[in-house]
Order: C-alpha cells, then structure tokens, then sequence
C-alpha cells in the first residue's frame, strides 16, 4: 500500500463516485493494513470536522438572503459522508460566490500597486567640494552609492557607509565599495572615522588589510603597492600581507614597502585629509558658488518676461517672518507670496534661506492677477524629502479653472503638468478636458533629500509642454485635447500646496514635503539653452 494507491480511493469514496471495483481494494487495503486504517480515520475525521464546522458558521458567513442547506444526518455508511461531502462544498461555493466581488477587488488593488522600492546601495554621499567622479557621473550629495568602483578626479569629497563609517576622500582616490563594512582603497589618500556601532570596519590595501576598533585613521596606497596607514586616534589591527598582526594605537604608523618591509613610525595628520580641511574648503566654495549665483540673479530679475522671482531671501525687516517677497523688476508688491505654516531653513548653500514644506497645511499663498498670456515658464529649485501623497503640489490655482495651470510631482516620481480647458460645446455643460502632460519618473529612494532644479515650458500656439530635471530635456509632449490659442490665467495661487480644491475632488490634500529655496515664473517659453544656464548658475557643488 502506498499514499499514492490510497488517498485517490478515499476521496472518491468520500464524495460518493467509488465505483464497485475500487470500493473493494479500498476494503482489503484497510482489513490487511493498519497504516492505511490509521490515513483512513485521519481523512475522515478531517471530513467530519469541516463539516461540523460548516454546519456552525454557515448561517453567520452568508448573506441574510441565503439559506443554508440543511446539514445531512450523521450516519456511519458511504452514503452519510457522501451528503456531508457534498453539503460542505455546496456552502462553501456559496460563500466563495458571495464574497468574490470584494475578494477580487481587493486582490486586483494589491496586484495594481507599484513594487515597492528598494535600495541597494552601501553608502551616501554627504559633501562634495568641487568634486568629479570618473565612473559615476552625474553623482551629487544626498546619492546613494552602490557597491563597486568609486575614483575622485577632482576636489574633496566625504562619503557615510551604511554601517555608520566615514570617509574623506582627496582628488587621486580610487576605491573599490564592497558593502556597508567594506572597501578596498587602490591608490590615494583617505581619511577614516569609525564610531562604536561601525566597529569592524574593514579597509583593504594591495598589501595590508587595516580592521577598525572604534577610531581615525589615514591611508595613503600608491599604484606601486606601497601602503601607509596612519592611526590618529583609537586602535587599528593591521594585518600586513605574509606578516604577523600588528595592533596600533594613536601617534603610530606603519609602512608596508613595495618589497613588503615594514617600517613604524609616527603619525603625519597634515598629509591627510581631514573633517577640519574640509570644512574650511566647503565653506570658501559655498560662498563663492553663493555670491556668482547672487550677482546673476541681479540682472536676470529684470528680464520683461519675467513674471514673479521668489528667490526666498528672508529680509531683516521682516519681523513676522513671512514675507516671501517678489523681487521681480518692476516691482509688483501684490505679487509677493505669504508664508503659511511654512518654516525658514538653510536652503542650497549654508548662507541662503528656504522655505521648508511640512505638515497639511504649509503653504506660501500668492497671487499674480487676472492677466491672460499665451505662453508660459516654470522654474524651481526643489529638495523633496518624500512623495506622501497621490498629488505632490508645486505650484497649484486655487481651484481649477479653464486656462488655469496645475504642476506638481505625482506618487510615482513624475513631474506631471497640466491645464484645464472646457470640453468642446457639442459635450456636457462644464466638462473640462484636461490636458496632462508626464514626465518619466525623476525621483524615487535614493535621489531625495537633495536639491533638484525643475522646470516647464507651455505654449497655447503650439500646445507643447517641455518639462526638465537639472537642466535636462526629459519629456517634451503636445496633448491631443490641444485647441491652439486658448488663453493662460493664475490668478490666486499656492507654492507647495492646493488652497481651494474643487468640490468633491477625491485627492485635495497636496501639501509638498521638503524645501524650496527659488521660484521663478515667466509670461514666455524659455528655450532649452536658457533652462540650462538657470541650472548651471544655480546648483549647489
């Protein structure tokens, strides 16, 4: 007898369609073994169970419109377990049937939703200064740093492991990340600092392997596979390559030679970078970039096309610290905004001020009047710390009026644009076909929580919206509800927030979460070239 021979006559008996044949090998299995007796007790036993069990819960699981079936009498032959068999299964497809519906709309929600984001990466990067990476271009402070190569050109850079690790790197560095806890170090000079919880931390060399016990250090690999390791403060097992272990305390050194002699001696801080060097070096470049980005905006305020400049400068006169004041020239006094709720915060370098957006109800409430344009320009530097609702505002009218402009970021990472107009009039009276226009997904995990420059273009000629991320084209796009001519209007409007959502609207809640520290809002398309400079001018490294 085996499983495979018994359980498919079992279960033919238990639902009544065993035919003579099989009801008499089920009967000699069960008279000539007591394993197949004992399997035949379990499987009934279950039957019984379930049945009772429906038989309790079958009234109070069913809609009060659906009657049960009557349980079948307990009777100990074929026939009895054949009705209670077929009664458990008749209740339980009713009760499947009923709650389908809400089953499948459940499933299909779940199934619908995006993958839930992941990060694979083992370090951050903190601060740069001038700094330029050979393999991974384009890397800014707030990116996540995958495992693999990483090789400073230029500048001074700091990076933070997972572990809790640091590390200053100068121009010349070339490592090689391998997880959280550790890096190989190929040529160049770094500086380590490793607190209590990153105790462990591994750095590799050509020729010597350095374990961190909670300390600083420096070390400096040339391309010939010599290798110096400077401990400035704590303790560094250092395991040289064909050599004893040697344990080094604060003041000590040790060089391992390319013909792998080994030399100890004392610690050279000035060799290395440090947290002081790179402070002072931070500060002079912030201040620098700072003052050019200042002396341009000088002169760019007074362009005619020029709207409304928020540049988020937070006055000294301004003893209720919420005026966000429109510098635009000619001034236009009615078209600065006023902060709500909103909190000023550092903003792109140590020396410039930012609004930070928070809670529900942070916003900055402008207004920039009832004029009509046919072209228009968007532009903002943007730190978003998360993406916490469906419809992230930038910049919404209150309400949605025809000719009224929406941008905000949507759920996903999207840079969405869009413009309200009413349906043609052979449609419904007051239907607005909205001409919406996406980005590819800008951001996600590992590039928030860093500052960003967006921007949108929007002509009513043409009927083109060209959207950009840091100075980048990223989507350029004419909907095909476009009707060319039909007029732009702002009108009462909010940074970072919806002040009026229409009645009824599923998603009023838009409120943006991080900081913005310039606005710009032009009555004209800038070309691709001038988005680019207002990135380049502007960006913080």
């Amino acid at each position: 007898m085996n499983d495979e021979q018994l359980h498919p006559l079992i279960a033919a008996w238990l639902d009544g369609r065993i035919t003579e044949e099989n009801s008499a090998a089920l009967q000699d299995m069960l008279r000539t073994s007591a394993a197949a007796r004992s399997e035949f007790r379990r499987w009934t036993q279950l039957d019984a169970a379930l049945r009772e069990q429906v038989d309790q819960s079958a009234e109070a699981a069913l809609p009060k419109n659906v009657v049960p079936l009557p349980a079948p009498a307990v009777r100990f032959r074929m026939l009895g377990w054949m009705a209670a068999a077929a009664s458990f299964i008749a209740l339980l497809s009713l009760s499947a049937l009923w709650l389908h519906d809400r089953q499948h709309t459940t499933a299909r929600s779940l199934t619908s939703q995006a993958p839930e984001q992941t990060n694979t990466g083992c370090a951050i990067l903190t601060r740069s200064t001038d700094a330029e990476f050979a393999d991974t271009k384009g890397l800014r402070v707030g990116d996540t740093i995958r495992p693999g190569a990483l090789r400073l050109t230029r500048g001074v850079a700091q990076i933070e492991f997972f572990s809790g690790a640091s590390m200053i790197l100068e121009a010349g560095a070339s490592l090689e990340l391998v997880s959280p806890w550790e890096a190989v170090c190929h040529t160049g000079k770094v500086t380590v600092r490793v607190p209590p919880p990153a105790q462990g931390f591994k750095l590799r060399t050509a020729g010597m392997d350095l374990v961190d016990l909670g300390t600083e250090f420096g070390v400096n690999a040339d391309a010939g596979g010599a290798t110096e390791v400077h401990v400035f403060e704590g303790k560094v097992e250092a395991h040289p390559e064909n050599a004893a272990m040697q344990l080094l305390s604060t003041g000590q050194s040790l060089r391992r030679a390319e013909d792998h002699t080994l030399s100890p001696g004392n610690t050279r801080p000035e060799d290395f970078p440090s947290i002081e060097k790179l402070n002072a070096i931070s500060s002079t470049h912030a201040k620098e970039r700072y003052d050019s980005w200042w002396q341009h905006m000088q002169k760019a305020k007074t362009d005619p096309r020029l709207l409304a400049c928020y540049l988020f400068r937070h006055g000294p006169d301004d003893r209720w610290d919420r005026l966000v004041e429109n510098v635009a020239e000619p001034r236009v006094p009615s078209r600065s905004g006023g902060a709500v709720g909103v909190r000023w915060t550092e903003g792109r370098w140590p020396m410039k001020d930012a609004l930070e957006f928070k809670s529900p109800g942070d916003r900055v409430r402008v207004n920039l009047g009832k004029d009509i344009y046919s072209a228009i320009t968007l532009a903002a530097w943007v730190r978003v710390d998360g993406l916490d609702r469906k419809y992230n505002a930038l910049l919404l009218t209150d309400g949605y009026d025809p000719g009224n402009p929406h941008w905000q970021i949507y759920e996903d990472g999207r840079l969405m644009f869009s413009i309200a107009y009413l349906a043609p009039a052979d449609q419904r009276v007051n239907k607005k076909n909205n001409q919406i226009y996406f980005s590819p997904r800008v951001f996600d995990l590992t590039n928030q929580r860093r500052w960003h420059h967006v921007a949108v273009t929007y002509d009513n000629q043409s009927g083109e919206a060209v959207q950009y991320l840091d100075g980048q084209e990223i989507s350029r796009e004419v909907s095909p509800m476009h009707q060319p001519g039909r007029p732009i209007q702002f009108g009462p409007c909010e940074i970072g927030n919806w002040g009026l959502p229409t009645q009824g609207h599923q998603f009023p809640i838009r409120n943006f979460n991080g900081r913005i520290d310039e606005f710009l809002i032009y009555q004209a398309a800038l070309s691709p070239t001038e988005i680019h400079e207002l990135f380049e001018i502007g960006k913080p490294e």
